[in-house]
């Protein structure tokens, strides 16, 4: 059955390449930010007051089960039990095919197999708790993921949506663009998709699409759970131009995170002599602990990493500081710094003494509160505070699925273009 959506999935994407999409309507559209961690619909009106704005949010996270398909919270605790029936993630391997790096990464992350199709491309191998195994494309989960946002956010409007105007990392290619707004329309039940790239929906949610503040340069740094990414772009003549943009696709939260985890793995060994990576559970339970004493850590100098019963009916705890997050992730805090330098300094784009020509710096994600990340913005730009905000992607996709605002979309990958515009002439 799931190879028979699969095939399906390929071939109503081909005759829809072929053809051409449907004329799009801008009225009655929704917001879908589908990210790696955290899934989020976003619009405006409803039946009494067309101008008042929605935002739901659920974690990324599907699972299957014989009762049924489980969302957002339900699904990431279903996975704590049955991590082989649930999967999160998915949006990395989109449209990959199986020899890329990202995949192999994936392979090694994710409790579920990563199998190929006939075609060579990455697919989701979900266990039944039978014992058999069910075979889902990437796009099919998003798809599903998405419908179910869609049901969300008409059962809180009271009525249906037609359009979906989803956000796409600005590095994504033209194939997978058209997968995901395929997987909006087979699987989400949507009658048409358009895009907006993540970059300029968040520069939006600050007003800088708004044609009095145009010509702006704006820097975008987006640390998410499982990777990061920088641009530097303007808008101009009622387009949004690339400067330059940096991706790091093994880079994010859950790296961060993961070094932790190693950390008090070693710890345990040496003082205990158990080593918790043949114990599945145990070592979810030590993760969770991992991620809410990172997140203490940034409020906070000194936190305690405290899992119940872990050690044969013995609690463990240890104190963590501040300085030694940042001495064990002191790499991968170098390869986020680096990445921005290396976009500021692109092919000299900007002369020396003139730092001031960045006019907006914008940090997107959970990741982007660490306080050495937030240190280093202010230092390398003179002391200026940039603007933090996790969910600006969807915030600005909601303003930018307004009827005025269709000309910063598109539904045809070719109106992208190529997205390393040249620079010269951006800065005057």
């Amino acid at each position: 059955m799931a190879s028979s959506r699969l095939a399906l999935g390929v071939v109503l994407l081909l005759v829809a390449a072929a053809s051409g999409a449907a004329a799009f309507r801008t009225g009655n559209t929704t917001a879908i930010h589908i990210g790696n961690t955290k899934a989020c619909i976003a619009g405006y009106g409803g039946l009494e007051d067309p101008g008042l704005s929605y935002k739901l949010c659920i974690p990324s996270w599907v699972a299957f089960t014989p009762n049924g398909t489980l969302f957002g919270e339900a699904a990431l605790n279903h996975a704590a039990v049955s991590p082989g029936t649930a999967v999160s993630g998915f949006k990395r391997v989109l449209g990959s095919k199986m020899f890329e790096d990202v995949v192999k990464v994936e392979m090694e992350l994710v409790p579920y197999k990563l199998v190929g199709t006939q075609a060579g491309r990455c697919a989701i191998q979900i266990e039944t708790e039978e014992g058999g195994a069910e075979v889902f494309s990437a796009h099919t989960v998003a798809g599903i993921l998405i419908s179910k946002l869609k049901r969300m956010a008409e059962a809180h409007l009271g009525r249906k949506i037609r359009s979906a105007l989803l956000t796409v990392p600005w590095h994504s290619r033209d194939y997978q663009r058209h997968l995901l707004a395929t997987a909006a329309r087979l699987e989400g039940g949507f009658s048409a998709a358009r895009y907006v790239d993540e970059h300029v929906a968040v520069a939006a949610a600050h007003g800088h699409h708004e044609k009095a503040r145009q010509d702006k340069v704006i820097l975008v740094f987006h640390m998410g759970g499982r990777t990061t990414h920088a641009t530097m772009f303007k808008f101009r003549d009622g387009t949004a131009r690339l400067i330059e943009g940096r991706h790091d696709a093994r880079l994010g939260g859950d790296d961060f995170t993961g070094r932790l985890v190693d950390h008090f793995i070693q710890l345990i060994r040496e003082k205990h002599g158990r080593d918790l990576r043949r114990d599945d559970g145990a070592l979810r339970e030590l993760r969770a602990a991992c991620e809410r004493a990172k997140k203490a850590l940034t409020y906070w100098d000194t936190t305690l990493v405290k899992v119940e019963s872990l050690l044969d009916g013995a609690d463990f705890f240890e104190t963590l500081t501040r300085a030694e997050f940042e001495e064990l992730n002191r790499d991968l805090l170098a390869r986020a710094t680096s990445m921005v330098d290396l976009l500021v300094t692109w092919r000299w784009w900007l002369p020396p003494g003139r730092w001031d020509s960045i006019d907006e710096i914008i940090l997107v994600g959970g990741s982007v509160r660490i306080p050495k990340i937030l240190e280093f913005f202010r230092d390398y730009f003179h002391g200026r505070e940039p603007i933090v905000e996790e969910e600006a992607a969807i915030r600005g996709a909601a303003l930018l699925s307004r009827p005025e605002s269709a000309m910063f979309t598109y539904d045809n990958c070719d109106c992208h273009g190529n997205p390393l515009q040249a620079s010269e002439n951006i800065i005057e």
